[in-house]
This record gives C-alpha cells, sequence and structure tokens, in this order.
C-alpha cells in the first residue's frame, strides 16, 4: 500500500557570503604603486582555484568510506574501462543498487521512471492489457477498457481473451506465430512454467498501433491445437478497475471516446462465470488505483437499485495500491463504524509516532443494508486488500468465516499474502527522481499486524476447492464459493 502524498526533500540553502565594495582613495604617499588589475585578476584566479582544490580534496578526506570507493570506482571506470560508461548511467545504476538494501517494496526512481509508474496509479496504459502470472503463460488479468478486453476472434466472438488462458504463440499474422511455449514443471503449491522464448521478449517487439495475432489456449501452457487465434491492435488505454455482475449481466467504467469513463454494461465481453444470479452481486476490485475509489459509488447504487441481497467481494489478484482509494471504497464497506471517519488504519513509524487514517464516510447502510458480505482471496491478495479485509472484519462487515482462501496446496491450510506495512513517496524537487520508502508497520481497528502472516485458515477463513494454485484464477473455484454461500 502507498501512500501517493509527494514530499518535497530540499536541502537548505548555501549561505550567501559577499562584503559590500569598499571605497576608494588615493594612495598615501610613498605608497608602493598600485599593482595592475590584471596582474590582480588572474593572482585571484589562481587563489580561487587553490582554494577549490585545497577544498575539494579535504571535503573528499571527509567523505564516508563507501562514497570515496564509489567515487575511486567510477574513477577506475573512466580511466581504463574499454567502453565509454556516462555520468548518467553510472549514477543511474548507482542509485537503483543503493536501494537494493532496502525490503522489496522500496524502490529508486528516476523523474521519467516515475511518470510511467504515476501513471500506471491513474490506470493510464499502453499496448494490449493482458498481464501473466510470474514464470507463466497464463493470463492472470485482462485489463478492462484494454484492446484485449474488447478483442474479437476473426468469427466475431467477443470476450475471447479471459483470465486463465494461456497465450502459447504470437505473430504479426494468422500465418506467422511464434511459439511462446511453457513446459509444466510441479512445484510445491501447484504448478510452474519454464520457457526459453518468453512471452514479453515476442511481445515487447510490438508497439502501439501494431496488430498481433495471439494464439490462446484454454488447457494448458504448452498447447498449440485447442486454440483460438485473436487479433489485438496495440493502442494507449484507461484501464479500470471495478466490475459488477448480476443477473447475468455485467458492468463496469468504459471510455466513451471522449475520454470520460463512463458505468457501461460490458456483459458481451465477460466470462458467464461472473455473473450472478439468485441475490448474489458479484464485485471484483482489480486495484486500488485509477478509477476505483471514484467509482465505486456508481457500483454501490447499481446494487441498491438491483435489489441485491448478498455480495461476493472478489479480492483476489489484488496486490493493493493507493491508500485514498482504499480510504474512499471503505466508507462503503464498513457496517458498523461509529462515525463518517471511523478509524481504518493506524501507522506506526520508525520512531514511535501512530497516526489514524480514516474512511472516507459512512454508506454502508445507505446502500448495502443488511446484506450478506463474503470475500474471495488468495495468496496474491495483498497489502491494501488485506486492510480493507481487516477493516470489514473489524467493523462486522463480515467475519473471518465469511473469507474464502485459495488453497493452492490442496491441503485444507491457505492464507493471503501477508503485507502490512505501509510505502510512501519522496520527490527531490530540483530533479524529480523519487524514493519509495517503507515507513510504517500497519494495524487494523482492532489491533490485529498481518505482516509476515496473513489472513489464514487458522483464523477461521475457509480453504476453497477446486484450485490447483494461487494463479488458478478461474471457473471451478468461483463455482465452488458461490455454491457455498448460497447454501
Amino acid at each position: 500500500m502507498t501512500d501517493n502524498e509527494n514530499r518535497n526533500e530540499t536541502l537548505p540553502e548555501e549561505e550567501s557570503r559577499g562584503a559590500s565594495p569598499a571605497g576608494q582613495s588615493p594612495a598615501p604617499a610613498g605608497a608602493k604603486r598600485p599593482v595592475p588589475k590584471v596582474l590582480v585578476g588572474i593572482v585571484a584566479v589562481l587563489a580561487a582555484v587553490a582554494l577549490f582544490f585545497g577544498g575539494f580534496f579535504t571535503y573528499k578526506a571527509t567523505l564516508p568510506e563507501g562514497v570515496r570507493s564509489l567515487l575511486w570506482f567510477k574513477e577506475q571506470i573512466d580511466s581504463n574501462y574499454y567502453q565509454d560508461v556516462s555520468d548518467e548511467d553510472f549514477w543511474d545504476a548507482a542509485l537503483h543498487g543503493a536501494a537494493d538494501v532496502l525490503d522489496m517494496y522500496s524502490a529508486y526512481y528516476t523523474a521519467e521512471e516515475y511518470d510511467v509508474e504515476y501513471n500506471s496509479m491513474l490506470g493510464l496504459m499502453e499496448g494490449m492489457g493482458l498481464s501473466f502470472f510470474s514464470s507463466t503463460n497464463k493470463i492472470y488479468r485482462v485489463a478492462i477498457n484494454s484492446p484485449a478486453f474488447f478483442a474479437e476472434t476473426a468469427e466475431g466472438e467477443k470476450g475471447a481473451v479471459q483470465a486463465g488462458m494461456y497465450l502459447t504463440g504470437v505473430g504479426a499474422s494468422a500465418d506467422s506465430i511464434v511459439d511462446t511455449l511453457y513446459t509444466p514443471v510441479p512445484v510445491s503449491g501447484g504448478v510452474t512454467y519454464t520457457t526459453d522464448n518468453p512471452v514479453s521478449a515476442e511481445i515487447s517487439k510490438y508497439k502501439a498501433g501494431d496488430t498481433v495475432y495471439l494464439r490462446l489456449s484454454s488447457v494448458e501452457g504448452n498447447d498449440t491445437e485447442h486454440c483460438v487465434i485473436v487479433p489485438v491492435t496495440l493502442a494507449a488505454y484507461t484501464e479500470t478497475y471495478l466490475l459488477y455482475a448480476y443477473n447475468g449481466r455485467a458492468w463496469a467504467f468504459v471510455d466513451d471516446g471522449t475520454g470520460a469513463a463512463v458505468w457501461t454494461d460490458v456483459s458481451e465481453y465477460v466470462s458467464v462465470d461472473e455473473k450472478m444470479a439468485d441475490g448474489t452481486a458479484y464485485v471484483r476490485i482489480v486495484e486500488f488505483a485509477g478509477n476505483a475509489g471514484s467509482g465505486f459509488r456508481q457500483l454501490a447504487e447499481k446494487y441498491k437499485s438491483d435489489g441485491a441481497q448478498r455480495m461476493l467481494l472478489d479480492l483476489r489478484n489484488n496486490g493493493g495500491g493507493d491508500l485514498g482509494d482504499l480510504m474512499l471504497i471503505a466508507g462503503y464497506l464498513l457496517r458498523d463504524a461509529d462515525s463518517p471517519t471511523a478509524r481504518l488504519l493506524t501507522a506506526v513509524y520508525k520512531d514511535g509516532t501512530r497516526y489514524n487514517f480514516a474512511a472516507s464516510g459512512d454508506y454502508f447502510a445507505d446502500y448495502f443494508g443488511d446484506s450478506e458480505v463474503y470475500v474471495a482471496a488468495n495468496g496474491n491478495t495483498a497489502s491494501a486488500s488485506e486492510a480493507l479485509l481487516g477493516a470489514m472484519i473489524s467493523y462486522g462487515t463480515c467475519s473471518y468465516e465469511d473469507v474464502y482462501l485459495t488453497d493452492a496446496d490442496g491441503d485444507g491450510a491457505a492464507k493471503t499474502y501477508g503485507k502490512g506495512i505501509m510505502q510512501q513517496f519522496y520527490t527531490d524537487s530540483s530533479t524529480g527522481d523519487v524514493a519509495k520508502m517503507t515507513t510504517a508497520v500497519l494495524y487494523w481497528p482492532n489491533g490485529t499486524c498481518i505482516h509476515d502472516v496473513g489472513v489464514t485458515t487458522s483464523d477461521g477463513a475457509k480453504a476453497t476447492q477446486g484450485a490447483s494454485s494461487n494463479a488458478d484464477y478461474g471457473d471451478a473455484e468461483l463455482d465452488y464459493i458461490l455454491s457455498a454461500i448460497a447454501a
């Protein structure tokens, strides 16, 4: 989870030291002949140079040993390395390397890198809109409102690209498909895949405006026979992070062509498994970013107008996001909140300072009334997702027994990721460079900290059936959950 307040860190300005010009007067009798101004200038320059180098070497001698070693190493590269390494590349590598001593959630960004990160938080993307589970060719996300989301087969079948499918080939035409096959390898918790031809290597060859032909299988990662071919034209798009489904229809925010996000029926593009009947509404929060926070009111209004009686909140594979979006959404999902600013999280900082973050509103009764609320989560449910889950448990929206966790090992034990810490961004106002730092440990309103632990079946949450790993995002597990909550 990140707090996206940019804090400008500036060094104190160097003290200005100057003297008023002295008044001139005639030289007294017997005084030495004045030194020519040109010579005075030369001596002054030489003195300044001497002071500069003297000061530089004195300064260098006082630097910490690591900094002196880094400067020495740069000198060796500049003098002896067989190729030129620019100052920019050297210092960029040094700064990124320094971030390696921090935890995996902290990072250094150049101004250009942070622009990409920031645009991602806003949902501003470019490409086809597919994300894959690590080290596999299995799709875990088809970005809503992306080119892949609206892609059709040559026969006009809509919603042809779905999460859970395998991308087994990529090409510039249907007749020039290059294999992106992955050989399944058994591992603890399911199956992973390895390959000498990563998906990213093929996809990266294409740019916005190019049409790419995808060969997709619903069977396995090395399948070439039971496949469909789907053309997708890469383009800029704004991802939407909310999906709502009820009574055979699905809704999401879709660009209306003018850049505005409009609440739209997207049923023909969404898998039938996400369209619920019998009083159950399906709500997926893909990530706490973009329009997720600001758009949740419209989702809540749709739920109310549909007369739904229970909600399945799907947080599977939601790795977190922005604290501001979490605060907005939490305002709708805390059943027994005692005020419109109920405590959502407590952050404890390095110096012991404690800061309470509050939900933005108290709207549960207005929109959800006496609804039953259930949650689907897995080992990739992390950070802001776990914080929302903790707040819902703390305020009685649901209990541990209402949480369904993916049983990745098939042994009846399951958990969420376990990230109970927060990051903040700090900006260097002179360069635009940004440091993302883990700054605080987080506690739920009931005092629980789940860092490195997560929400587990030991807490009373239920392990699901039908999923072989956290990368198994699909039908069997969702069918199991829906049957269980409808019983």
